[in-house]
């Protein structure tokens, strides 16, 4: 991943010492979640539902080498953690709160994918395989966001581009409603694959389930991802 040469935010992370990671292969899933005003009406069932994802997931057979990172926006971008072993996230201090008055996607998924990138890096150096896995929940359009959907693009297409990154480093965006802008932004930035879902609890609850799914069947090298 020399070529991967996207802006450096000056961001502590925080990530996990890849030095005290014991397992010779991790999945490492980030989540980049909106949370701009909009996003009020459903607010309630998306922190039930993501409290029982990580719940499920600390309780999983990919506990103990599953990393985590969770990134959420509005108009400014916060990191609420690097990577960090999934057990050691505070189940209770996990919520998200609807505030700011933009929708920074483009940034957040660039925060997401060059963190994801780096730390990627440190760990293979360090000996350990990974599969990275990037979700990005946002119900609206980008309207605040520093840069452009192609630097985005440019930074994935150079990741997949590297044979080993074809089944190993995944991208998914769920548009949650009905904005139309949800098939233009994945293209723009060259997301593999979109999934438009509802605000409803069920439909809700339905994202965080397949989120689940697909992190517990990364884990085996013999049956890939499927979205």
């Amino acid at each position: 991943m020399d070529n991967f040469n996207l802006p450096n935010f000056n961001i502590d992370f925080g990530n996990f010492d890849p030095l005290e990671i014991t397992s010779d292969e991790t999945i490492n899933a980030v989540l980049i979640v909106d949370v701009s005003p909009s996003v009020g009406s459903y607010v309630d069932e998306l922190n039930n539902s993501f409290k029982e994802f990580l719940e499920e997931m600390q309780r999983s057979h990919v506990a103990e080498k599953l990393m985590v990172s969770i990134i959420e926006f509005n108009d400014q971008i916060t990191v609420r953690t690097g990577f960090q072993p999934i057990n050691s996230i505070d189940l209770n201090k996990m919520k998200f709160t609807p505030c700011g008055y933009g929708t920074a996607l483009y940034d957040a998924v660039l925060y997401g994918i060059t963190n994801a990138v780096d730390y990627r890096t440190n760990l293979e150096n360090s000996g350990v395989n990974c599969k990275t896995l990037i979700f990005t929940i946002t119900d609206g359009e980008d309207n605040s966001s520093k840069n452009s959907a192609t630097v985005v693009k440019s930074g994935l297409d150079t990741i997949l581009k590297e044979e080993q990154n074809a089944f190993n480093f995944e991208t998914i965006l769920f548009g949650v409603g009905n904005d139309s802008s949800f098939e233009a932004a994945q293209k723009d930035m060259g997301i593999e694959h979109l999934a438009k879902i509802g605000n409803s609890g069920k439909e809700i609850r339905k994202m965080i389930g397949f989120i689940s799914a697909s992190i517990s069947q990364s884990s085996s090298a013999n049956n890939p991802v499927v979205f």
